[in-house]
């Protein structure tokens, strides 16, 4: 591949916006490598770095969220690493099946826009159910949850 995919863009901003999110603790890091990770993956069309670019982000936010950042916090960084990995792999598969010539600017926006809504409306859906339920914060607890459902949410995904 000559040039880097718009949805490999994707994928490093919402690792960038993951990373942020948990690098306000003492997961910086973490989060670093993570972003960092996921950066070399889709610019070297490598599964295994984006996976585990992805996989890193997942532990920075868990260590953010033991620490004690928000839960909303929590869930936009959650939802972020989900994405970077899902548009770091999408654009990894675009580079290994198709030409440097292929046209998949459109495919991959779409993917891009689509990820984005699906990831927007979960962190909305939940921030409202929070408000609905009035329980006190258990922010282990709370951290714990994100990082199992982001492992159950990527184990979903393939």
């Amino acid at each position: 591949m000559t040039g880097v995919r718009p949805v490999g863009v994707a994928a490093v901003v919402a690792a960038l916006l993951s990373g942020v999110v948990a690098a306000t603790t003492l997961a910086a890091p973490v989060a670093l490598l993570g972003v960092g990770l996921v950066a070399v993956g889709t610019v070297r069309a490598a599964r295994r770095a984006v996976t585990a670019g992805a996989v890193t982000l997942a532990v920075a936010v868990l260590v953010a969220g033991v620490v004690g950042t928000g839960p909303l916090a929590l869930l936009v960084a959650t939802a972020a690493a989900v994405l970077a990995w899902d548009f770091g792999h999408y654009a990894v598969a675009l580079d290994h099946g198709l030409a440097d010539e292929a046209v998949t600017r459109n495919a991959e926006l779409v993917r891009v826009a689509g990820g984005t809504l699906v990831g927007a409306a979960a962190v909305g859906g939940l921030s409202l159910s929070t408000l609905a339920v009035a329980v006190p914060a258990v922010d282990t607890l709370t951290a714990g949850l994100l990082f199992v459902g982001s492992v159950l949410a990527v184990y979903g995904l393939r």
